[in-house]
């Protein structure tokens, strides 16, 4: 029996990444984009086993991040084992985003799964029919969103990816029973991971909730594991930064602000299906009433436990204080386990499922994003080598300009802009690059006087070169 679960585990795992690379692999890999990737790196650099240990004491990005203060060790942790491995090479990314995708997606695989069994029945067959039907449907609609084109093709937004999988982790650790300690160190690592894992608490003590025979006594006792986790992880927050941290516009919503946080996280994640808002209202409303309406009351504790996610996510959102579209994997995690639980219902079967991941693929072929993402590569790429070219041409004390910078693209009409680098990333670049000869960077129109130790360059605003708009 054990052996025929690993096997089962081992397949979803299997095409799970399969379908990751598939989906993610022609638009990774070509270069490192975003503000944060250089400075993560130069901040992550793993030498010794020693700066293993320090990753858990630094700031995240050693300070460098200009619009907040963030402890995320597990960052850290993550880039640094990748830049060891393979210097600078983006592809070395890249394989790790994507297999972070497919663990993830697996595990909200697995607990869809296993709620769909409960659901389905005492059968033995019927319940592993509506399992494996559950667990493949909520695999693939979390790797097909498009929230994942903001999130896998950037290694810094690594850390949204690896809050979801420690809180997937942690929720069917507690679906299945696990003792404290296990859903205290799961808790911890999303926590770890990116301020969102603090959402683990409530969706663990819901999913305890959904264990046969459970009550209110089970499920206080299912809070102690991540409550210790999150105060050991608060802690050591609040110790490396001298408090909580975060952006400047932290803090409780306001009204006002949960309001627009919700609008645009619904715009996220109901976008993109033909159709939008109203047809992915159906769908979603669809699959609770399924849930809500099961017999014996077997789908209540589980419509319950994804109303309590996705409103811990919306929630802590909010508390950020600004928004970004891949904010919304938060929620495309626990919307991805509804659809495939429901498929457990006999009120909506396979069919539910099936047409729910065919829309989202529609939705995923369909995005402009991906167009602009191979272009932008090609720009950052091209920046990334001519700067580097640059630097090494410049003697010590000398003076330079570096032109065309090229701050962000956008491709079409209505597609977010893709961030390629930012001044500190490009002095993070000279860090990595020169190792140890200062170099400053300007923007504006004026320079400071050179010093001799010190290569200065102004950065040119200006559009892309014309060879890379056709990406290579």
């Amino acid at each position: 029996m054990t052996r025929s679960v690993v096997t089962q585990v081992a397949a979803l795992l299997a095409a799970a990444w399969v379908l990751a690379w598939v989906s993610y692999g022609p638009v990774s890999g070509g270069a490192l984009l975003g503000f944060d990737s250089y400075p993560l790196i130069a901040a992550s650099q793993v030498n010794s086993a020693g700066d293993l240990l320090r990753t858990f004491g630094d700031e995240l990005m050693g300070g460098r991040y200009p619009d907040g203060r963030f402890y995320r060790p597990l960052v850290h942790l993550s880039i640094g084992l990748d830049h060891a491995l393979g210097g600078l090479d983006p592809s070395r990314f890249a394989r790790t985003d994507i297999a972070l995708v497919a663990i993830s997606a697996t595990l909200l695989g697995l607990l869809a799964g296993s709620l769909a069994g409960t659901l389905a029945g005492a059968l033995d067959r019927r319940r592993s029919r509506s399992a494996a039907i559950a667990a493949g449907s909520a695999a693939a609609l979390f790797i097909l969103h498009r929230a994942q084109l903001e999130v896998v093709p950037y290694a810094p937004r690594r850390a949204d990816a690896l809050a979801v999988l420690f809180v997937a982790a942690a929720a069917l650790a507690a679906r299945r029973g696990a003792r404290p300690g296990w859903t205290a160190a799961l808790t911890l690592c999303a926590l770890l991971s990116k301020e969102s894992g603090v959402i683990a608490l409530p969706v663990v003590i819901a999913a305890a909730g959904t264990r046969p025979g459970t009550d209110l006594r089970t499920c206080a006792r299912a809070a102690i594991g991540p409550a210790l986790g999150l105060a050991i992880g608060l802690a050591a927050r609040t110790a490396v930064l001298g408090g909580l941290g975060g952006h400047a516009e932290s803090g409780a919503p306001r009204g006002e602000s949960l309001g627009s946080m919700s609008v645009a996280l619904w715009r996220a994640v109901s976008d993109v299906i033909p159709g939008g808002g109203p047809l992915f209202a159906l769908l979603a409303a669809a699959g609770l009433a399924a849930l809500l309406l099961e017999a014996e009351g077997r789908g209540k504790a589980t419509a319950s436990l994804l109303v309590v996610w996705i409103a811990a996510g919306l929630l802590i959102t909010s508390v950020s204080g600004r928004f970004h579209d891949w904010y919304a994997l938060t929620l495309v995690a626990p919307l991805s386990v509804l659809a495939g639980a429901a498929t457990g219902s006999r009120r909506v079967g396979p069919l539910f499922g099936a047409l729910a991941v065919a829309l989202v693929a529609i939705g995923q072929a369909r995005s402009p994003q991906r167009a602009t993402l191979a272009v932008a590569q090609a720009v950052s790429q091209d920046q990334a080598e001519r700067f580097q070219a640059l630097l090494h041409a410049t003697p010590s004390g000398g003076t330079a300009t570096f032109e065309p910078w090229v701050f962000a693209i956008s491709t079409a009409p209505g597609a977010p802009p893709i961030f390629v680098h930012a001044p500190y990333s490009l002095s993070a670049l000279a860090e990595l690059t020169l190792k140890g000869q200062p170099v400053l960077l300007s923007s504006g129109t004026e320079r400071p006087l050179p010093t001799p130790d010190q290569i200065q360059v102004q950065l040119v605003p200006g559009l892309p070169l014309p060879a890379t708009l056709a990406p290579r």
